[in-house]
């Protein structure tokens, strides 16, 4: 199977560095001092994992005329000039491990509806200032054909990247899984931004864990309208949006301790961004839940005052 990996960030960095340390055919798309850097030195990961591995890094991508299966792993505001690179390849299968639901329709227009697979990563990680890749969390890497179920093509991905050491899952309901972490995602970023705080820390105090939890259920209702149900993705969904609101924070902050135990260092990829001075993955994602959700007629004000803030965070970095 031929693996051609687009971007070179932390999800980028694991997905490419397990694959090639597992002696998979994999390529990696990169480019400027990050794909220099991978070609004089490899992709090394520590945390949960620790290992250097080597690869094809492609500055070019038209020395690549396609492959079996392309992996998108570029931040939601740079899927189109990415795409755009990639446009004349032919892949078999492609897929977006990018933070959202809005992938699947950008990867349709490009490659087709066909070709076009579910994903949603519950791993993490942290691009270091000397250029490797702390993986941080590896709780799961599911995909499946869409809307629903599974086919020989996943399954084969899926046993590639488990076997590489990616907790990865072949699931017939993708899309009720990417709904539901999305929920979880545009919460967790939203409070993370406005705090600084690693996740653990914010999920641990009763304020702004009864923040997050009324913005996953602001978002699940734009789920709940289009009939999309949700589902624990290996964290708390499920008791968050339909319990009580107390018990929406009681459940957040036993999930703080796990994580405090068990992943004390994860921090959301976009607080990273924010923290390095780069542009925040907000507007195909926060900004996403609040335009649909308005165009739903479905109120959604503590997202809408956070996407603000958020806004103009951003416009000043």
């Amino acid at each position: 199977m031929e693996i051609v990996v687009l971007g070179a960030g932390a999800l980028g960095s694991i997905i490419t560095g397990h694959l090639a340390h597992a002696g998979e055919s994999v390529s990696l798309i990169a480019r400027g001092d990050r794909a220099r850097f991978l070609q004089q030195n490899g992709v090394t990961v520590t945390g949960l994992n620790n290992f250097n591995a080597s690869c094809p890094v492609i500055t070019d991508s038209k020395a690549l005329s396609g492959g079996d299966v392309l992996i998108l792993a570029v931040k939601s505001h740079d899927v189109d000039a990415a795409l755009s690179s990639v446009a004349d390849m032919t892949f078999s299968s492609v897929l977006s491990v990018q933070n959202g639901v809005y992938g699947n329709e950008q990867l349709a227009k490009v490659f087709g509806s066909q070709a076009t697979l579910g994903a949603t990563a519950s791993f993490s990680g942290e691009l270091s200032p000397q250029g490797e890749v702390r993986f941080t969390v590896n709780g799961g890497f599911f995909m499946g054909e869409l809307p629903s179920g599974i086919s020989p093509r996943v399954e084969n991905l899926a046993t590639a990247l488990a076997n590489s050491g990616i907790n990865a899952e072949a699931v017939p309901n993708i899309q009720s899984l990417q709904w539901s972490k999305f929920v979880l995602w545009v919460a967790y970023t939203a409070i993370s931004v406005l705090t600084r705080l690693p996740t653990y820390k914010f999920l641990s105090d009763q304020d702004t864990a009864l923040l997050c939890a009324r913005i996953m259920r602001e978002v699940a209702t734009v789920a709940k309208h289009r009939e999309i149900a949700l589902e624990d993705v290996g964290f708390p969904v499920i008791s968050v949006v339909n319990d009580s609101e107390e018990a929406a924070v009681a459940v957040l902050n036993k999930l703080s301790n796990d994580l405090e135990e068990n992943s004390p260092y994860h921090r959301m990829s976009t607080l990273q961004d924010l923290e390095n001075g780069k542009r925040l993955e907000i507007d195909a994602t926060l900004g996403y839940a609040v335009d649909v959700a308005r165009m739903c007629g479905l109120p959604m004000p503590t997202l809408d005052v956070c996407y603000t803030l958020i806004k103009g965070i951003n416009r000043l970095l």
